[in-house]
């Protein structure tokens, strides 16, 4: 039996990047996978590979989730799993005493505001299970510095919330787990070094080529991983 089968598994900010690595990596285990982005005909062009249902999200906005969360409970009646990638990186390399407030909300609104808002609302569909398993993505930049200071900022916000979460929920037999991945070759990352490379004066393909960005579907491996009973212990 692949480690996946009869499992109800949401994967937030599956069009791209790390999120869309999971969720094949879940579907490739034999998962029930749902695609949610805010980039909604990406989202269905992926989902539509695999025959898996594909949503339209916006993490940042309530009633976006909740609404989310509803269409799942009326098609599946519960949910395993909630594995979240979903975030934006705005303000590289800006300094401080230039950063704006509005670009500081917008990134603090989906990569913080938005893991609450999935994890809160995939409570109560997980407990109709009596467990759940709840995993986040945060970033090497939360403790390693970042070019952003807000991006810095939410992942630790992210990892920060994933600690308590997994303290309050483990008791109620939840598994919360939080990874941090490094450079890796993601649409959100190539913008950046795009930026980088601008501000430096250098070409795209020399930063590119000196960044050894990692591939999304290792990551993608591990998330699909510790969806499973085999990380009930991690």
């Amino acid at each position: 039996m692949n480690a996946l089968e009869n499992k109800v598994i949401l994967v937030v900010g599956a069009a791209h990047g790390i999120g869309k690595a999971a969720a094949e990596c879940c579907v490739n285990q034999g998962g029930t996978v749902i695609w949610a982005d805010l980039d909604d005909a990406a989202c269905i062009a992926a989902a539509q590979k695999s025959d898996s249902l594909a949503l339209k999200v916006n993490v940042a906005d309530e009633d976006s989730v909740i609404q989310m969360y509803s269409t799942i409970e009326q098609k599946y009646g519960g949910l395993d799993v909630l594995i979240h990638t979903a975030g934006i990186l705005k303000g590289a390399m800006v300094p401080i005493e230039e950063f704006d407030l509005k670009t500081w909300q917008s990134v603090i609104d989906v990569n913080v505001t938005g893991s609450f808002l999935c994890s809160k609302y995939s409570v109560p569909l997980m407990k109709r299970s009596g467990k759940g398993v709840i995993i986040l993505v945060s970033s090497g930049a939360a403790v390693g510095g970042s070019s952003s200071y807000a991006y810095g900022t939410s992942k630790g916000g992210v990892s920060s919330m994933a600690i308590t979460m997994a303290n309050k929920l483990g008791k109620e037999g939840f598994r919360v787990n939080v990874v941090s991945p490094g450079n890796i070759d993601t649409p959100l990352k190539r913008k950046m070094l795009a930026e980088y490379a601008e501000r430096i004066g250098e070409s795209y393909d020399k930063v590119l080529a000196e960044s050894n960005l990692g591939d999304p579907m290792k990551v993608g491996s591990i998330l699909a991983w510790l969806a499973s009973d085999d990380a009930d212990y991690v």
